[in-house]
């Protein structure tokens, strides 16, 4: 009976670390995660509530009415989201940026979001880095930096309808910065031309290591 009790009590003991090794495996691309934001923070949601976080810039470099707009679904929760269709805007160019970031104290950075493509008819939005913008929240200044494109590929989407979950993006490398590093979602598209809906949520920098 001792031997049946040990034998079970090992096979339990073993089984635990299994499950525990494979939990941390699953989690290992995203430690330690030193910046998020699921916009689940924002009060106010719907269409014309433009997200405004204590930090971030949310600008229309072309001086057009539309802005990332905070919304939110029961099956999804809140996210940022952004589309040229029915504007009339013919040259939408929006930027959603991060407060500044610190990479002084971090090693091997990067970057990953959720993200969702609707009405596909071209990708729309890129992700570009700068260290030098200073975060003033207007055309100008985002003109006056120097940024970076990190030529992000979103291959998910549909082109009639919305897709039914997130996708992920790749695991993008951001080792090559330092200092305060800004991140930047762009949307670039017209209401007659490329005018993908784009849901873009939980925005995560980690080290990758």
């Amino acid at each position: 009976m001792k031997n049946i009790f040990k034998l079970s009590f090992l096979l339990l003991a073993v089984g635990s670390v299994a499950i525990s090794c494979t939990e941390d495996e699953e989690m290992a691309p995203f430690k330690p995660v030193f910046f998020s934001e699921t916009f689940e923070g924002i009060e106010n949601t719907g269409n014309n509530q433009y997200i405004a976080i204590d930090g971030w810039s949310n600008v229309s470099l072309n001086g057009g009415a539309e802005r990332w707009e905070a919304l939110y679904r029961s099956d999804s929760g809140q996210y940022a989201q952004l589309a040229a269709f029915g504007t009339g805007e013919t040259n939408m160019d929006t930027w959603l940026i991060t407060s500044a970031i610190d990479f002084e104290q971090t090693e091997n950075e990067a970057l990953i979001f959720s993200y969702k493509a609707g009405f596909h008819n071209g990708q729309a939005v890129s992700v570009l880095v700068s260290t030098d913008y200073d975060g003033s929240n207007t055309a100008q200044a985002i003109n006056n930096a120097t940024w970076t494109d990190l030529e992000v590929v979103l291959p998910d989407f549909l082109t009639n309808g919305y897709p039914t979950s997130f996708s992920l993006s790749k695991v993008i490398d951001l080792s090559q910065f330092s200092g305060n590093v800004h991140v930047a979602f762009r949307y670039l598209g017209s209401s007659a031309g490329t005018s993908t809906t784009y849901q873009i949520d939980n925005i995560k920098l980690f080290e990758n290591k």
